[in-house]
């Protein structure tokens, strides 16, 4: 007797820029699309500010890294590395500091374990 495994990968999430991506005439339904998405979140800041929405991209996301433009610099990115479901780093350009890049490490709830900087 043979089995047959069939790896499938989960349906596709929606990317930061997929938003540049969708065409004008296709905008409400690219919206209703985005509002299914499990990290949805249109609330004030941004879904990596809270402890809880940190913990739900860690949780959601395959381990990888992730980046976006940093909107207090917005030539340079916001990266975040992370580990599926055991926590992640996001490594950001210091406020204080610029010339500095602040490493903030994070467990799978989202809390705050550590943080380091390194020159930019």
């Amino acid at each position: 007797m043979r089995f047959c495994v069939r790896f499938e990968r989960r349906s596709t999430m929606i990317q930061p820029n997929d938003v540049l991506k969708a065409a004008e005439e296709d905008w409400e339904e690219f919206k209703k699309q985005a509002s299914r998405d499990p990290l949805f979140y249109n609330g004030p800041g941004d879904l990596l500010d809270t402890a809880e929405g940190r913990a739900k991209f860690c949780r959601l996301n395959e381990t990888g890294v992730f980046r976006k433009p940093d909107p207090d610099f917005p030539t340079h990115k916001i990266w975040v590395f992370n580990l599926q479901g055991k926590g992640m780093t996001i490594k950001k350009r210091s406020r204080v500091d610029p010339s500095l890049m602040e490493d903030i490490d994070y467990d799978a709830d989202g809390n705050e374990t550590g943080k380091s900087y390194e020159p930019a």
